[in-house]
């Protein structure tokens, strides 16, 4: 390949990237009104927890796009808890786990009056309906 045309080859790449990487993926928001999710969220929750933030997105995971949830739990007793979390989907979908992950040396669970937040893949590639969340403390 000639000089010249590596040149304009490797220009119109720079080129190429220069403009997606302004103008992104040009994509617009779907606004959804709060009343549409409202009848179809349930929550049950264990008196000595509180839920302080659900956020969720699809993302990229194990190359497919997924529905990723993410849960904040608080701790809301005087003394350290563990916490186990199930989401539900209304088609049965489902994914959980425990708060925190791992029990190592002296972390038995989430400290009095702080949170913990940890972020579930689910196999579902699209925005719920609604969901159930269950949060139960653990012996």
């Amino acid at each position: 390949m000639p000089r010249l045309s590596r040149i304009g080859f490797m220009g119109s790449v720079l080129l190429a990237m220069v403009i997606f990487g302004f103008c992104g993926c040009a994509t617009t928001a779907v606004e959804v009104k709060e009343d549409a999710f409202a009848q179809n969220i349930n929550y049950e929750i264990a008196p000595s927890a509180e839920i302080t933030k659900i956020a969720y997105c699809i993302k990229p995971y194990k190359g497919t796009d997924r529905l990723h949830m993410a849960l904040s739990v608080k701790n809301m007793s005087s003394e350290t808890k563990r916490f186990r979390v199930n989401i539900f989907l209304p088609d049965g979908t489902s994914a959980g786990g425990l708060y925190p992950r791992k029990v190592k040396g002296d972390v038995t669970g989430v400290p009095a009056g702080e949170e913990h937040t940890r972020e579930f893949p689910m196999l579902y590639n699209q925005l719920p309906s609604g969901f159930t969340i269950l949060v139960k403390e653990l012996g």
